[in-house]
């Protein structure tokens, strides 16, 4: 199996990407010195945040079935099965490990659904199908199987440059970066909102485990705007949109870092915080007692350009509609100004029944 992660600070260089891109709107990168995240100064979230991303790893089986042990399986807080992101970054990794090995295949494009509920007791075996190869172009099935049944689908598409340095370049655009955002160095880590939250939780409290967990995630995020206390049952309106900055909590490891890495580690990071934003209009996140089913419907993202997960990622979200209990939510993924991906997905999001 494949890890990931490793615990030096060290990393090799890699081209940046967007240089051809015309000037555009800057991020504010003026800063302060970095903040400190308090959780992740003890070992205990050192080793957590360590391994953590590594569950993106996969046992190859045959030329086309891979199979991710339950040992590594992930439920995140509040959740009844395991968690979107890692299933969608598991498939796409299956689905460029099945692609003969050519590191010049990149995918452009993802579209997944959620059939059913993943269970973290059991293995997930994902088979991949050849759908079509083409000069330019290959798409690929995949299928998560449990207990000889499916429960996600996602169709991928990869593309090679096939251009001539002696071709024209092509015509681009995108939309511009967010202004006056400040720097990820300059915002306090969310995850010592957690931890200072946990202090204040009764021990008592059904929550405990979801604050607990969510101090294990291997994701950094850092809020443009302050959020709102997790503790708050009924935190004020806001408007269903969200700024962010994020990244895997620790280097690549030089050994895995290759084919779509960044990508299948993107699709991770991707699906956590799109469903709240569709809460914020209504005073409501998590957790939350009113909550009843939530989950994940479906997932697409496209992908523009080169970048790498372990720098910061500036995540712009928004959702434009929650009806029936679905909530429609977009997200824009920039880094060092360039658009680099964009991403969709439709939720369910139900109250309790009173």
């Amino acid at each position: 199996m494949l890890s990931l992660l490793r615990c030096a600070t060290s990393r090799t260089g890699a081209a940046r990407p967007g240089a051809a891109h015309a000037a555009r709107p800057r991020a504010s990168r003026a800063a302060p010195a970095q903040q400190r995240c308090y959780a992740s100064s003890t070992d205990v979230e050192h080793r957590v945040r360590a391994t953590s991303v590594s569950h993106l790893d996969l046992v190859e089986i045959d030329r086309y079935l891979f199979r991710a042990p339950r040992e590594q399986l992930w439920v995140p807080p509040g959740g009844r099965g395991v968690f979107g992101g890692q299933v969608m970054g598991q498939a796409l990794r299956a689905a460029t490990l099945a692609l003969d090995g050519d590191e010049a295949w990149r995918c452009h494009s993802n579209h997944s659904y959620f059939v059913n509920a993943v269970d973290p007791s059991r293995d997930v075996l994902y088979r991949v199908r050849e759908t079509s190869t083409r000069r330019s172009f290959a798409t690929r099935s995949i299928d998560g199987i449990q207990n000889g049944s499916v429960i996600f689908k996602m169709i991928a598409s990869f593309n090679v440059d096939r251009s001539l340095p002696s071709d024209a370049p092509p015509p681009q655009h995108q939309d511009a970066v967010p202004e006056g955002i400040p720097s990820p160095e300059s915002l306090p880590c969310y995850r010592d909102d957690i931890h200072k939250a946990l202090e204040r939780l009764p021990a008592d409290s059904p929550f405990q485990s979801w604050f607990r967990q969510k101090l294990e995630s291997p994701v950094d995020v850092r809020y443009c705007e302050p959020p709102p206390d997790p503790l708050d049952a009924a935190p004020a309106p806001r408007p269903p949109s969200r700024l962010m900055w994020v990244k895997v909590s620790r280097p690549i490891d030089p050994e895995a870092d290759k084919g779509n890495i960044h990508q299948c580690l993107a699709a991770y990071i991707s699906d956590g915080p799109l469903l709240s934003v569709a809460l914020q209009p209504h005073g409501l996140q998590f957790p939350s007692t009113r909550l009843g089913a939530v989950a994940s419907l479906d997932h697409s993202m496209w992908f523009h350009a080169p970048f790498r997960a372990d720098e910061w990622m500036l995540y712009d979200m928004r959702s434009p509609r929650l009806v029936d209990s679905r909530g429609l939510i977009f997200g824009s993924v920039y880094q060092d100004d360039v658009l680099v991906a964009t991403v969709a997905q439709e939720g369910l999001l139900r109250l309790k029944r009173d």
